[in-house]
């Protein structure tokens, strides 16, 4: 049988606020840290995979934008030697990848969550953190995820939302909590591993 659940996501990119409630956490140094010039050759990740930036000039009247296509990331900028701006166009198109490739993903982590009690819909926030992957607030219904995971396969995101959406019926690491995450995705630990390993990136 298959399910059919209309969803309703406030998206939001913004600043961290405070969320102590169920993180998944680890030491990172996001790759917005790093040492990036944003000039034609760099290689910067996407979904797992590194891309080669070429950046290249647009005329008055035409907008930034970043294209992907093939190997390459095409960054179209005013002024293609402008470091800040050339990082502001970059950032500004992994936050409209990060919503369309997030917002299913967490769908799908919702409607598999449903046998264990799971009645809220929660509402997601995408922003950077610079020392976990996700959190949760069961009390508002809050899930964020980091901006960063952007960058990580699409097995790694899934992974992290269906921990998190877990949280909004589970609350605290239990066994419960646990055997929960095992059925609905056996090989959650491998994906851990992977996402551990991935990172720094």
């Amino acid at each position: 049988m298959r399910l059919s659940i209309n969803f309703s996501y406030n998206i939001l990119i913004e600043r961290q606020d405070d969320m102590n409630n169920s993180q998944l956490r680890q030491p990172v140094m996001p790759e917005h840290c790093k040492d990036y010039h944003f000039v034609t050759g760099e290689k910067h990740k996407y979904l797992g995979r590194y891309y080669t930036l070429v950046v290249q000039p647009i005329g008055d009247g035409e907008v930034p934008q970043v294209a992907l296509r093939g190997e390459y990331l095409y960054l179209s900028a005013k002024e293609p030697a402008d470091i800040a701006a050339n990082a502001g166009i970059l950032d500004t198109w992994y936050q409209k990848q990060a919503e369309a490739v997030f917002t299913p993903i967490v769908a799908e982590a919702v409607v598999k969550a449903i046998p264990y009690n799971h009645k809220r819909l929660p509402q997601l926030r995408i922003y950077r953190m610079d020392n976990q992957w996700g959190a949760c607030n069961p009390k508002t219904g809050v899930l964020i995820l980091n901006l960063e995971l952007i960058k990580v396969p699409e097995a790694c995101i899934a992974f992290v939302a269906q921990h998190e959406v877990l949280h909004l019926s589970f609350p605290s690491h239990n066994n419960a909590f646990f055997s929960a995450l095992k059925t609905l995705m056996p090989n959650w630990m491998e994906r851990e591993k992977t996402l551990r390993t991935l990172y720094p990136i």
